[in-house]
């Protein structure tokens, strides 16, 4: 029992100094750079939007729209750049009537948008573009639907 509280002691004295040197420590993180300046994350930014609409007719049909974009850039170098766009959208109908009720069709989808720019010189620029098309009123754009 002595030894075991002799160990002990000797080693909460020491733990200080032991906490002080400077022994290399690994670094096992999958998110560091290990000497690629091609694809560092420090080239990356992500930033977040959301919105919501809604609208109703003279005759009572109304519709609903939530939209939340996750917004995505890459710079590989000053000249190179990607965008991406993740747009979660959810929406769906109501009729105002004779009482308020929400109808069963509630939709959401997830809706990529992705560009590349290449920009050589200040008046020349590339561009490489997939954008999916107008989202502000489902009732009128079916191609919510398809996705």
């Amino acid at each position: 029992m002595r030894k075991v509280l002799l160990i002990t002691m000797l080693l909460v004295m020491l733990l200080p100094l032991i906490a002080q040197s400077d022994i290399p420590h690994p670094n096992f993180s999958p998110y560091t750079n290990n000497g690629s300046s091609f694809l560092g994350l420090n080239k990356l930014s992500m930033s977040h939007s959301m919105g919501f609409q809604a609208g109703t007719s003279s005759t009572g049909e109304g519709y609903y729209l939530s939209l939340y974009t996750n917004h995505l850039k890459y710079k590989f170098n000053p000249k190179l750049e990607m965008n991406l766009d993740l747009n979660f959208v959810n929406y769906g109908g109501f009729d105002t009537g004779s009482k308020f009720e929400l109808d069963n069709a509630n939709y959401s989808r997830v809706i990529p948008e992705f560009s590349l720019r290449y920009t050589p010189r200040d008046n020349i620029q590339i561009q490489l573009q997939m954008i999916s098309g107008s989202i502000l009123n489902p009732y009128k754009n079916n191609y919510l639907q398809n996705w």
